[in-house]
């Protein structure tokens, strides 16, 4: 089992200094699909991020997926990153810590940067063990101890501050099927953010290369099963393809007058396109960790209900940011995988209260009448 354990961030945006702990799980004994149960104890699989507009739900996000920006090349959203270190500390350093377990190995990665592409510095811990470590601020560059991790005869010269090492590492030396470097790798190669906005559809991770949505049902034969799953969602609509004046084929709705589906939907049926869209995705591409931001802007209450038990079906961590308190059900979750996000703190909502949660609570009413504070 791969996942994240822990994530800390430091002067990113507007988190002075942010820790998210993954592990803090209790003995609750309902509401178990939204654990992951391992050797190394139980830790949050499906978490429901809460917070006020511009608590930081997404600022959290783009900062978990920084990792994504210089180890591997996978979409990105440079845009996201431009507006980088804390506006009020601007000169100090960007510094992150990811704490993963990797198939029984507890890895750490650690690295602080100037800028979106600029890294001042990296460290990697295997089991508490220093595979490699260098700071330019305080002048340490220590690698001596790659031949134990079986890191031999290396010849590399550093070129420049935009160069992550473990990534050169990754990409220079032969890796075994077990090796935590190369799960590591695969790891962070697998991530997944995405959302959508009135602006268009955003991704980051997990793929190459992009492919509009029309394309991506028309090529791989999934008009059908499209229509069935809008038409599963109260949008009841035919679709069928067809060409435009240009020659490209693309999605229609067949009705006397066919109407280009991506200029007449509605902002929830494009809403339900995305969905459908990452679930056919995602089983071609399987995914290690996503993020879902702003996941159901655009959904009815019971639709929304129905996403998040997809994501709970996911054997994978998965988090996804709402204002929907109709999803606080025991049925549905659990206090120890709901989160506050404010004042630069999130913590589960059974850290937030003296009481002691029950199966019988309504998580929703106690989080309307202000239970759950930070």
């Amino acid at each position: 089992m791969t996942m994240l354990k822990r994530f800390e961030v430091t002067n990113f945006k507007q988190f002075k200094s942010l820790a998210w702990d993954f592990s803090k799980v209790r003995n609750y004994d309902f509401s178990m699909d939204c654990l992951i149960d391992s050797s190394h104890g139980k830790f949050v699989k499906t978490a429901l991020v809460y917070g006020r507009n511009s608590s930081g739900k997404s600022n959290l996000g783009f900062a978990l997926f920084d990792i994504v920006q210089h180890l591997v090349d996978k979409i990105k959203k440079p845009d996201a990153y431009i507006y980088y270190a804390n506006a009020d500390h601007p000169t100090e350093p960007v510094r992150f810590k990811y704490t993963f377990l990797l198939d029984g190995k507890e890895v750490v990665y650690s690295y602080s940067k100037t800028s979106s592409l600029d890294l001042l510095g990296e460290s990697l811990f295997i089991d508490n063990e220093e595979v490699f470590l260098w700071d330019e601020i305080k002048k340490v560059h220590r690698f001596d101890r790659l031949s134990s991790f079986g890191f031999k005869n290396l010849n590399f010269v550093y070129k420049d501050s935009k160069l992550s090492f473990l990534r050169y590492l990754a990409n220079n030396s032969p890796l075994s099927q077990d090796s935590p470097i190369r799960k590591l790798m695969n790891f962070v190669g697998s991530m997944l953010w995405f959302r959508r906005v009135d602006t268009g559809n955003s991704f980051m991770g997990l793929l190459s290369v992009s492919d509009h949505l029309d394309s991506f049902i028309i090529s791989h034969g999934l008009t059908e099963k499209f229509e069935k799953f809008l038409n599963e969602h109260d949008v009841k609509e035919q679709i069928k393809v067809a060409k435009s004046p240009d020659g490209r084929e693309g999605l229609y709705f067949a009705h006397k007058q066919s109407l280009p589906f991506f200029a007449a939907a509605s902002s929830g049926t494009l809403a339900l396109t995305v969905l459908f869209y990452w679930r056919e995705a995602l089983e071609m591409n399987k995914p290690s960790f996503i993020y879902m931001d702003k996941f159901d802007a655009f959904y009815h209450y019971e639709v929304a209900e129905k996403i998040f038990n997809l994501a709970k079906s996911l054997d994978i961590q998965c988090i996804l940011t709402t204002h929907n308190t109709n999803l606080l059900k025991h049925a549905n979750t659990r206090a120890d995988c709901c989160f506050l996000l404010r004042n630069e703190i999130i913590k589960p909502f059974s850290d937030l209260t003296e009481r002691e949660i029950r199966e019988g609570n309504n998580l929703e009413k106690l989080f309307l009448s202000h239970e759950f504070e930070c």
